[in-house]
């Protein structure tokens, strides 16, 4: 081998060139790309569940939340915000979950939750979950 391209992707005119060196000049040439020397970083994937769990003393909601993570080089811990607000920011009440569930206890109204998940490699991806609590519970959640 004479020489190394590197490039995030050749084209059909790089191929055939490196090829016909080869062939017609006994020119090695070999094409890398940079995906084959340094791994594109993937944020990992976040999903959360709850159970309602019923209704306490005092009226609250004991909810049961369930978040499942994924990352190609695993994952190191969850953190929870249970009074998220946009404007504020993430500020966790839970830090450092390992296993990812939490049983927390919401007073009737609308609640904001923000679930973050980081992986081995220190990315992180955050989910956001609408509860209203009154008689029952509605939600929906929102990757941010």
């Amino acid at each position: 081998m004479i020489g190394v391209i590197i490039a995030f992707s050749f084209g059909k005119g790089a191929i055939q060139e490196v090829a016909r060196l080869k062939n017609r000049e006994n020119i090695s040439i070999e094409l890398v790309t940079v995906a084959e020397i340094v791994p594109i970083s993937k944020k990992p994937t976040l999903s959360v569940q709850f159970n309602d769990l019923g209704v306490t003393k005092k009226a609250h909601r004991e909810i049961e939340l369930i978040a499942a993570a994924e990352s190609a080089s695993g994952i190191e811990f969850f953190a929870w915000d249970f009074n998220f607000n946009a404007v504020k920011g993430f500020n966790a009440e839970v830090l450092l979950d390992k296993e990812g569930k939490q049983i927390y206890q919401f007073k009737p109204g609308a609640h904001t939750i923000a679930v973050k998940v980081v992986d081995n490699d220190g990315l992180e991806n955050i989910e956001l979950i609408h509860l209203k609590v009154n008689g029952g519970i509605t939600s929906h959640t929102q990757p941010s």
